[in-house]
């Protein structure tokens, strides 16, 4: 047992499969997680990322392909056995113990004599030493949160795995719970893998994000690349929101393909696009595009549309706007004006967005989501003296 506690390194998962009778959770999933990084599986419910922890934890085995940390191989170990500890999004603490003797209970239980002295350096760590002696009903959500992750911190594990820990806090908790749980892991230098279906705290949190599908991983990356630069139209709509439309690539036109979708004609930089010819997905972010009440001059592409919600979120307002087709667009713009354009559904407005913004991705396989979408629009190519259009870096 001991020389599996003793186990340091990256951690590796080599061709492991969990199949479930016919139903495979995971699919020959490979990856290796650095040591002492912040990794996010991020993926919606049953695309297998709390399987693929459960299998790291040591609670589900494989049915084949190997868990490595360094060297060593975990794969048949027991949970008990192996240098991981796990976070729940329940907090699963003892309600009659205080604080620290929750925090101390492992050092305890494996012998150590300076359990409590262990339990008060994992709760400044974590910011709570002045609530050692307290109950858990005497906490709030979040403070019972730090003391869970205290009491995992506290025996050192290599790697610390956390699942869902922040889905029973409300939105402003949860925030602070992210900053905090950065702020931990970089202080403590540990590997922290992170499951979650919130795009938002993987990209808060991680150096890493892998997004996962049906048990195998789409696409991982930094969140930035993740965000600006999507390889899949899965990826695009699970990371962020994006206007999308299935197309032809038809041509080029310099260091752009172009491209007809649903009858219109669009730009993609051939260093954002994952396919050279033939079929594409185009995808512009909502944040991207621009809405106006005349029509511009001197923009990369532009086509009308006509307001159907507008939705105002104080730094921000969000606009869904129906194009002439009937397929919809959503346009999300940040609050910088002291008078913003005042606008209400029914409204004719124009669109406008950098070409150099826009991406492709694979057709094949991929559905147009129910939400904003590209269909049959009328796009329009570059005024007579627009600014020369410049690839997105």
């Amino acid at each position: 047992m001991s020389g599996f506690r003793q186990a340091q390194g990256d951690l590796r998962l080599e061709s492991v499969t969990k199949a479930f009778g016919d139903f495979k959770a995971v699919d020959d999933l490979s990856l290796t997680v650095p040591r002492g990084s912040f990794f996010a599986l991020l993926g919606p419910s049953g695309c297998g990322k709390t399987t693929t922890l459960r299998m790291v934890a040591g609670l589900e085995q494989p049915t084949s392909g190997r868990i490595l940390i360094g060297d060593t191989d975990l794969t048949g170990s027991r949970p008990y056995e192996r240098p991981v500890n796990t976070v729940f999004q329940s907090y699963a603490l003892f309600p009659h113990l205080t604080i620290r003797d929750n925090v101390a209970f492992g050092p305890k239980r494996r012998g150590h004599k300076d359990a409590a002295t262990l339990a008060d350096e994992a709760l400044v760590l974590v910011q709570l030493p002045h609530l050692a002696g307290r109950k858990p009903t005497q906490l709030s959500g979040g403070q019972q949160q730090r003391v869970a992750v205290a009491r995992a911190l506290v025996n050192r594990p290599e790697v610390l795995l956390l699942d869902e820990p922040l889905g029973a806090l409300d939105l402003k908790l949860r925030r602070q719970m992210q900053v905090e749980l950065k702020r931990i892991q970089t202080e403590v230098g540990l590997t922290f893998i992170h499951v979650t279906h919130d795009q938002e705290e993987a990209m808060t949190m991680a150096d890493t994000v892998a997004v996962m599908n049906h048990g195998r991983i789409e696409q991982m990356g930094a969140p930035a690349r993740l965000y600006d630069l999507p390889s899949t139209a899965f990826v695009a709509n699970f990371v962020g929101q994006s206007n999308l439309g299935v197309g032809t690539i038809s041509g080029t036109d310099g260091d752009f393909l172009v491209a007809d979708v649903g009858g219109s004609r669009v730009k993609i930089p051939r260093s954002r696009s994952r396919v050279q010819q033939g079929p594409v997905m185009f995808g512009v972010r909502p944040e991207k595009v621009r809405i106006h009440r005349d029509r511009p001059t001197g923009v990369g592409s532009d086509m009308q549309a006509t307001v159907r919600d507008v939705s105002f979120t104080g730094v921000a307002t969000q606009y869904l706007v129906t194009v002439a087709s009937g397929a919809t667009w959503s346009v999300y713009e940040q609050n910088l004006d002291v008078e913003p354009i005042d606008l209400h559904p029914g409204d004719q407005v124009w669109l406008s967005w950098d070409p150099g913004h826009a991406f492709g991705v694979p057709a094949e396989g991929a559905e147009v989501p129910d939400g904003p979408v590209l269909a049959d629009v009328t796009i329009t190519e570059p005024h007579v003296g627009a600014a020369p259009i410049q690839d997105a870096p």
